[in-house]
């Protein structure tokens, strides 16, 4: 049972996947909880994301959104998320590390 979903918007992030993911590794309970990138790049971070996953102890799911697909911005990359995840609580963060992985556990111990 997935408890919490890690919603990640991304464009042109690929720099920034393995230390997120090695962060939110640190972080989140395994087994427990999942990462779903919702990525809107023209870049290769699509091709980073993969393999980060291959490597990653907490499932990691893409949704690599074509030009024609990217229907709202931020916001939209944010609800086709929401519509992935399996956890009871979702929690999106950024791709680029502005938002500390650290702090998730103190974000929903109230819930």
């Amino acid at each position: 049972m997935i408890d919490l979903s890690v919603v990640v918007p991304t464009r042109n992030e690929r720099a920034n996947i393995g230390p997120l993911v090695d962060r939110l590794t640190q972080t989140l309970p395994v087994g427990t909880a999942e990462v779903i990138f919702v990525d809107d790049s023209s870049d290769d971070t699509p091709l980073v994301i993969t393999a980060v996953a291959e490597e990653a102890s907490l499932p990691i799911l893409m949704l690599h959104r074509e030009p024609s697909e990217r229907v709202g911005g931020l916001g939209g990359a944010v609800v086709a998320g929401l519509r992935l995840a399996q956890g009871r609580v979702v929690v999106v963060m950024d791709g680029d590390l502005q938002h500390p992985p650290e702090t998730i556990p103190e974000l929903v111990e109230p819930i």
